[in-house]
């Protein structure tokens, strides 16, 4: 490879897109394997192995379709507790003689992924991912750093909060029940939550100087204009009734399409002609402060961080976050399994994939054993 060659593409690059290429084979020749365990050979034609492969060159040539997230929900099932368990049933139930081997690890599978004390463990690790990291990076920057360098997080410096939410009027999944905390306000108490954190957030950084915009994803999918602009309405109303002013708002319809929304707001920022500009060092750069679930975290603010969005972020909805109490039934009650374990299991499994997927998209920033970028994080209010 020539010098110019690798002045347009470092190794790094290289390295992350050879590891792109190398996953997605493997996944390729999976998903290859599962066919023929399901399907016969003679059916099974090289004619759908092509499209397989259509399907993932279109995912370099056109990384914004949306169609390819789609089917790799459905390709991922397998993948899921509950999908492997189902898959490796139907295959011990697929002959005469049932399989107890294929049997005995679906078990092994359900029984764990249903127990609350491992459902909280690793999703209290995913949580904690963003402040673990910012907190080991904070103690080198104190060991190495040069004394002139400001540590504290520049709250005055964000331009624009994003609030990551499922949109207002999407149909609640079948295990969610339907409630409301007011019965004026036909939104999930989720949702209602989150806004008035966001509320808050905003209220702190204008303290710090800040003027940010308040950009929500929530926004309604289904509708006349009249009716989306109704339900807007609603979203604006929650926000301004806790303090935020009404020009400060804008609502999308991204939801929880953490790539579409960081789009959306790029193009915000561009258009208002405060988009950060990336010649200045980072600490005197702008920022986004992000709120999102804990546990989508840190996809989120790696997406963000990937296309040059220095990210402040603000969690919120912690799952795993329950303090341990001397209660001995209680310690007891973790050990049995439930479906409100297996449901978390499953949520923080599904994040698993879906990140998974955004390395292969490469929305993700590249890593080494950690990942390249490091999240700021909203400091804990001091009394």
């Amino acid at each position: 490879m020539s010098d110019r060659s690798l002045r347009l593409f470092p190794r790094s690059m290289v390295l992350e897109l050879l590891t792109r290429i190398l996953v997605w084979a493997a996944m390729g020749l999976f998903i290859w394997y599962v066919l023929l365990k399901f399907i016969p050979r003679n059916f099974l034609t090289w004619f759908g192995g092509a499209i397989i492969l259509t399907l993932f060159v279109l995912s370099f040539i056109d990384p914004n379709d949306e169609t390819i997230g789609s089917i790799w929900q459905i390709i991922s099932l397998p993948l899921t507790p509950l999908g492997a368990t189902l898959g490796l049933l139907i295959l011990a139930l697929a002959e005469k003689k049932i399989k107890g081997r294929y049997v005995s690890v679906a078990f092994a599978i359900l029984l764990v992924a249903s127990v609350p004390l491992f459902a909280r463990t690793i999703v209290n690790q995913a949580e904690q991912a963003v402040q673990e990291a910012y907190r080991v990076q904070q103690g080198i920057c104190e060991d190495v750093c040069p004394t002139g360098i400001p540590t504290t997080i520049p709250l005055g410096q964000v331009v624009v909060e994003v609030v990551i939410a499922e949109n207002m009027d999407l149909i609640a999944p079948l295990e969610s029940f339907p409630s409301r905390i007011d019965s004026e306000v036909d939104l999930d108490p989720i949702l209602v939550t989150r806004l008035a954190s966001a509320a808050r957030l905003e209220q702190r950084l204008r303290s710090q100087g800040s003027s940010p915009l308040v950009y929500v994803t929530a926004g309604p999918l289904y509708g006349s204009a009249e009716e989306k602009g109704a339900k807007e309405n609603t979203l604006r109303q929650i926000l301004i009734s806790q303090g935020v002013p009404s020009t400060s708002i804008s609502v999308g319809d991204a939801g929880m399409n953490i790539h579409g929304a960081m789009r959306d707001v790029k193009g915000l920022l561009e258009e208002r002609g405060i988009l950060p500009n990336p010649d200045l060092p980072q600490r005197e750069t702008q920022r986004v402060a992000l709120v999102a679930p804990a546990l989508s975290m840190r996809r989120a603010a790696l997406t963000f961080e990937k296309e040059g969005l220095q990210v402040i972020a603000w969690p919120t909805n912690l799952y795993g976050s329950s303090r341990p109490t001397g209660d001995t039934l209680a310690k007891l009650s973790d050990l049995v399994p439930s479906v409100e374990a297996l449901r978390l299991t499953s949520r923080y499994w599904n994040e698993v994939l879906t990140s998974f997927y955004y390395f292969l998209r490469g929305w993700l920033p590249g890593f080494n054993v950690r990942w390249n970028e490091v999240v700021e994080l909203v400091p804990d209010e001091t009394p």
